[in-house]
């Protein structure tokens, strides 16, 4: 069995087909998370309509810059996740962002809902599904603050002293198809044994010329492997178990 545990399935026109492409190359699960305002209520919705999309609720630290009205709305969306937390399987996608979100007036409140997020997850119990892009040592040094299940860092391409910190924690780190292309990606799946291991797709982001997708897992496993040099089969049992381990709500 092979698991998706980070897209963003909300965004796809057609879900079916995406669902439909996935199943045929043995992609099992898929973990749907949300990222804008808006997008809570989709996820929920998808998770209902496909019994092989498991909800992730959260606020994406690019949120701050993408939604003027984002503080105003948080009360909101902490009641909506707060009723819909058991059905939940991880708090995401959240975290901090200093790359994309430039603008350091913003920062504050990025750390703001990202620790509000953090509570959530903390209060129900839930692993979180992270996005540290630009903010690795802030995200690092605020995470011990909080008693989390379990931590997943979804793509991560940051200072390599933190990825053997987050090792040294038990974190996990989702791997993307830009493994195909990415030293930093590479590197990290280097740095990782392959008990900290998962696969993503992020879709559906663009990889070059590819928009991503579930159906594009296979493709990161066998990446694995090759670095690795670990056979695809145990592999693939070993992410398994993993995924297990942080998700133990989709199984």
């Amino acid at each position: 069995m092979l698991i998706d545990v980070h897209c963003h399935m909300n965004l796809y026109l057609i879900p079916e087909d995406i669902i439909s492409d996935a199943q045929q190359v043995g992609v099992e699960k898929i973990i749907a998370v949300a990222m804008s305002a808006v997008s809570q209520k989709r996820i929920i919705d998808l998770s209902e309509r496909f019994d092989v999309v498991y909800p992730a609720l959260g606020i994406h630290p690019q949120e701050v810059q993408e939604n003027k009205n984002i503080h105003k709305e948080l009360d909101e969306i902490i009641d909506f996740i707060t009723i819909n937390s058991e059905k939940l399987c991880t708090i995401g996608e959240i975290g901090m962002d200093h790359y994309f979100v430039k603008d350091n007036t913003l920062w504050p409140l990025q750390e703001k809902i990202f620790k509000t997020m953090l509570e959530l997850a903390q209060k129900f119990k839930l692993p979180v599904n992270l996005h540290v892009k630009g903010a690795e040592k802030e995200v690092f040094e605020i995470l011990p603050t909080f008693n989390l299940p379990n931590i997943n860092i979804h793509w991560y391409s940051g200072p390599q002293d933190l990825v053997k910190a987050g090792l040294d924690r038990g974190y996990f780190f989702s791997v993307t198809p830009a493994i195909e292309y990415s030293p930093p990606v590479k590197k990290t799946v280097e740095l990782c044994d392959s008990s900290n291991l998962l696969l993503e797709s992020d879709g559906p982001v663009r990889y070059y010329n590819q928009t991503g997708a579930p159906s594009m897992i296979p493709g990161v496993l066998n990446q694995i492997s090759k670095i690795k040099k670990i056979p695809v089969n145990d592999l693939k049992s070993q992410i398994l178990e993993n995924t297990k381990k942080i998700f133990p709500k989709i199984f």
